[in-house]
């Protein structure tokens, strides 16, 4: 039975777009760094949250493009059956990583006002950030142990296994990797002026 796409794809494309655009706006007319622009940016932030899902079953489903082989299948299947609990929690790096980038684009180099408590304060929010997303990837891995210890019960390989891991990562590296960077730049551009 195939696994039904998340359904906020649309809805965070639109929310995406509609923080860019705001982004964007806040340029033209001349108001870099203030209310509008970092609504803009939350905006963004939180439509990358909220795509994160439909484009983590998107990378489950080009694995499974064109005459996949065994090992294809099976990452693009639990790939795809675990888009929501991976989904979420990359959106939200991908957000975070944007949104650091965009406000270091803010911060004047020379003015050291902005010290040790702003590196603490993104350290924390990036760690657990990061925290999040290796919860949710433990436990996508313990949601599968039964049919990963099946698939060995009938002969699969461990290595067949580990390799199917690492095209998923790679998938969703491949994916939201040039997502995060194309959002951060566009981010950062009207915000840096």
């Amino acid at each position: 039975m195939p696994t039904a796409a998340p359904s906020g794809l649309p809805w965070g494309i639109a929310v995406l777009a509609v923080g860019l655009a705001v982004e964007a706006l806040t340029s033209r007319t001349g108001s870099e760094g203030g209310p509008a622009a970092f609504l803009g940016l939350a905006l963004t932030s939180l439509g990358l949250a909220l795509v994160g899902p439909g484009l983590a079953h998107l990378c489950g489903r080009l694995l499974q493009a064109v005459r996949p082989g065994a090992l294809r299948l099976l990452a693009g299947r639990v790939l795809m059956t675990e888009a929501t609990r991976i989904g979420r929690p990359l959106g939200v790096v991908c957000a975070v990583v944007s949104a650091a980038y965009a406000m270091a684009s803010l911060h004047d180099r020379d003015d050291p006002s902005a010290g040790p408590l702003v590196v603490l304060g993104v350290l924390l929010v990036a760690g657990c950030t990061v925290a999040t997303l290796l919860t949710a990837a433990v436990e996508a891995k313990q949601a599968h142990a039964d049919t990963t210890a099946s698939l060995r019960r009938l002969g699969a390989p461990a290595g067949t296994l580990r390799r199917a891991a690492v095209l998923r990562a790679a998938a969703l590296l491949a994916l939201f990797g040039p997502l995060t960077v194309a959002v951060a730049e566009l981010s950062a551009w009207p915000l840096g002026g």
